[in-house]
């Protein structure tokens, strides 16, 4: 996991638990998610006077759009009808990108989970369809996974965010902490800065825990997969917690026997959770 997270972007169901045309398509749609995740994408494009909406419906038209490369969108088209899939779930992404702008602020933890749920939990929703979870009732447990995995990731990547002046949480929190953003921008060291990233660990660990049930609702090849991941993504969490919130000194990863121990953990069943 240490690659992925370094990059801030949590990968699961990326390469595997896949076979054969099934692991194509996994990388079409990761390969969409990953193109409309550029720095300062938004700002440019609505500059140039298009709108994010109408390229949205464009996507659901099966139309190739200027946001991503034509290869790329034809791939994730590809894989969408191949697969069975709304390219709806694709067109939600393009909606949610028009945020990744010169900077970006939500102002409170609504804001923030109504922009992962259209980012990352439309994404999610097509790789779970991939792997057979398509109820209705399930759609919760997929978006608070998506949403623990987006936490996760921002939290690795919270400094790469910061120079950009990207910012993914929300500024509510900082008020409750009495902390200052300028503070993250210095280093993080004092006490009301690592109180409110203590509430974001908080928050991606309520987040898994809510989508808990998805695991046994899966195939157990895909079960295992999303397990690994699952305690790979808390694990992570311990190791914000181990470090006092220092994620500015070294890049937050896993160690090989990090990893190792969070496999022998999803083999057994058992869980990574820490109190707050």
């Amino acid at each position: 996991m240490s690659a992925p997270l370094s990059e801030g972007l949590p990968t699961p169901f990326l390469e595997t638990p896949w076979r054969g045309p099934k692991r194509v398509a996994a990388q079409a749609l990761w390969g969409w998610h990953r193109a409309l995740f550029r720095p300062r994408a938004g700002a440019a494009f609505e500059r140039a006077g298009a709108s994010f909406e109408a390229q949205a419906q464009k996507v659901e038209a099966g139309r190739v759009i200027s946001l991503v490369p034509e290869e790329v969108a034809r791939a994730a088209y590809r894989a969408c009808e191949a697969e069975g899939l709304p390219l709806g779930g694709l067109a939600d992404q393009v909606r949610a990108a028009r945020r990744f702008g010169a900077q970006v602020r939500f102002a409170d933890a609504a804001e923030l989970r109504a922009f992962s749920d259209l980012w990352v939990g439309a994404h999610a929703r097509l790789l779970a369809a991939m792997a057979g979870a398509k109820g209705r009732w399930q759609r919760p447990w997929i978006e608070d996974l998506a949403f623990g995995f987006f936490l996760t990731g921002r939290l690795a990547a919270l400094r790469d965010d910061l120079a950009r002046d990207w910012f993914f949480f929300p500024l509510s929190d900082l008020d409750q902490a009495d902390a200052r953003l300028e503070a993250f921008r210095e280093g993080g060291r004092d006490a009301r800065t690592r109180r409110a990233l203590w509430k974001q660990v908080i928050r991606a660990r309520d987040a898994f825990a809510q989508g808990r049930p998805l695991i046994e609702e899966l195939e157990p090849r895909y079960a295992r997969s999303l397990k690994r991941w699952w305690h790979g993504a808390l694990e992570v969490l311990n190791e914000i917690e181990r470090r006092d919130y220092d994620l500015w000194s070294r890049p937050l990863g896993l160690s090989f026997r990090q990893r190792w121990q969070a496999k022998l953990q999803a083999h057994l069943g058992r869980s990574v959770f820490k109190r707050g």
